[in-house]
């Protein structure tokens, strides 16, 4: 039989390594060099979608919407991504479900699962150090729900039947949060694994007051209460000047505003006053709560600036390096040599019983 020998190109020592010649001597010139291939997802504006989620998880806290919005151009990008990496081998069309399945795990904990509990770190983080403050002792969180759900205790206890007995809507109050708290710690016991994932996802709310001191709650409460009956009481005697509380000028305007809109509709002509300091005191509530949700979306940026780097080393050079491509690498050689045993073998042992019935 006879055998066919490929000349192999040698390397004389001194030959330019860099040289523009062919194996044939021919020139062809700098010009013909081969280009550095470019993945043309990683160049901008596309390259950008795949940061949009992360944007999304650190605004989840001011705009829940639009944070959950923010997710899906990202998640276009990571299924085009992984399916021109399963497709193409860099410039050539060469499918291999093994490069697809690297680059599905690589995106799903380099850019979805780490950077979003990063975020979600920050946010706790910001929220902790809200504790820092002798004036509360409360997280940002704690100090938000509980803002919260004052707010929703004044739409059902208006404050003019109070206006004279601030201690009984400081009572009724307390009381009201202790049930929610009591409820809250009996659905947190009850919570299963699926239940975690509910409230994370969702970022349930109240939990937080479920682990902060009694008398630290009930200290910032009443603080609370009485910052609102002193506003109520101050517009109630003098509306045109502002209350000491109102930082801003713009609020007593606000405030202002409404109460002469209220004035020109028949329902509320006769209760336009109260109806608008009810209006400008939960207005000045949730200004406190956007504050602690800023705060907190803050802490989520600072700290996604400050792990997204470690985050895409460790994986690529750690997780994927060291774990993941070893594992797929020897599973994808196993795969081959039982298709070779299963279907070349057979052929092997035909072709040597052919030989040896010809010698017979």
């Amino acid at each position: 039989m006879p055998i066919n020998i490929t000349p192999r190109l040698v390397n004389f020592g001194n030959q330019n390594k860099n040289s523009n010649q062919t194996p044939n001597g021919e020139n062809f010139g700098a010009g013909s060099k081969e280009k550095k291939y470019t993945d043309p997802l990683m160049k901008w504006p596309a390259r950008g979608l795949a940061y949009s989620n992360e944007i999304g998880a650190a605004l989840s806290e001011l705009s829940p919407t639009l944070g959950t919005l923010l997710w899906f151009p990202a998640m276009l990008y990571f299924g085009a991504d992984i399916y021109d990496k399963y497709k193409n081998d860099k410039t050539t069309y060469q499918p291999d479900k093994y490069r697809g399945t690297k680059q599905a795990i690589f995106q799903l904990l380099a850019s979805v699962i780490l950077p979003t509990g990063a975020v979600f770190a920050g946010h706790k983080i910001t929220s902790l150090l809200g504790k820092l403050d002798k004036k509360t002792g409360l997280t940002l969180q704690a100090q938000e729900e509980t803002m919260k759900l004052l707010g929703s205790f004044v739409k059902r206890h208006p404050l003019d039947k109070y206006a004279d007995n601030s201690e009984a809507f400081k009572n009724d109050f307390i009381s009201a949060m202790s049930n929610e708290i009591k409820k809250t710690k009996t659905e947190l016991k009850l919570a299963n694994p699926l239940s975690w994932v509910r409230h994370i996802i969702h970022r349930a709310k109240n939990e937080a007051l479920a682990y902060e001191p009694d008398a630290n709650l009930k200290k910032y409460a009443e603080a609370a209460v009485d910052e609102m009956i002193s506003i109520y009481r101050q517009l109630s005697t003098d509306d045109t000047k502002l209350p000491k509380e109102f930082k801003n000028p713009k609020t007593l305007k606000k405030y202002t505003k409404m109460k002469q809109t209220l004035e020109k509709d028949p329902v509320f002509k006769d209760s336009a006053k109260t109806e608008a300091i009810d209006f400008i005191i939960r207005d000045f509530q949730k200004s406190k709560v956007m504050k602690a949700k800023v705060l907190k979306t803050i802490g989520g940026f600072i700290t996604l600036g400050l792990a997204i780097k470690p985050i895409d080393n460790f994986v690529e050079n750690v997780i994927m390096k060291k774990y993941v491509d070893p594992k797929l690498d020897n599973f994808e050689k196993s795969q081959i040599n039982d298709y070779k045993n299963r279907n070349l073998q057979p052929t092997i042992n035909r072709e040597n019983f052919s030989e040896t019935d010809m010698r017979a």
